[in-house]
């Protein structure tokens, strides 16, 4: 009987240091305070866990363009494109030829936007389409930069 107890004594210490390990060890990789990195507490080490952080994505400068309000080539009825777009360069800073070809550009635009109709440009194909077009005529405009992406920030068909 002594023996029994003996053995039930060590199984709760044992199951009381496993506990306490585990808390301690979930406090560790979870602390807001961030006692040690969860990665090396994992034996990761230091290049596993670098690997892990995402790399900053370097984009190139947003030029903001007024908004433009167009009639749409719809027959049937009159329709209307209300459009706010943003053009990323693929160079960091603002470059002054963008200021000097803001006319051409936005009749550029207004060009490629009225030539749609409100069908063509509808779904998110049509707004996919919309971009790339006019991506390839303002790259045809502009000299010393390139226009990699162009994001619409408002888009309304009335």
């Amino acid at each position: 009987m002594a023996s029994l107890l003996k053995s039930k004594k060590w199984l709760v210490l044992i199951a009381g240091a496993a506990v306490l390990i585990g808390g301690l060890s979930g406090f560790i990789l979870f602390s807001p305070w961030k006692i040690i990195d969860g990665a090396t507490f994992l034996g990761m080490g230091k290049k596993a866990a670098e690997a892990k952080k995402p790399e900053k994505v370097v984009s190139g400068h947003i030029y903001k363009m007024d908004p433009f309000v167009v009639n749409l080539r719809d027959t049937e009825r009159m329709r209307y494109l209300k459009l706010k777009l943003e053009i990323e360069s693929s160079e960091q800073k603002a470059n002054e030829e963008y200021e000097k070809r803001l006319p051409q550009l936005r009749d550029m635009i207004l060009t490629v936007l009225t030539s749609k109709s409100s069908n063509d440009i509808r779904d998110s194909q049509g707004k996919t389409q919309l971009r790339k077009e006019m991506q390839e005529r303002l790259n045809q405009l502009v000299r010393s930069f390139q226009i990699k992406t162009i994001y619409f920030s408002e888009f309304i068909i009335q």
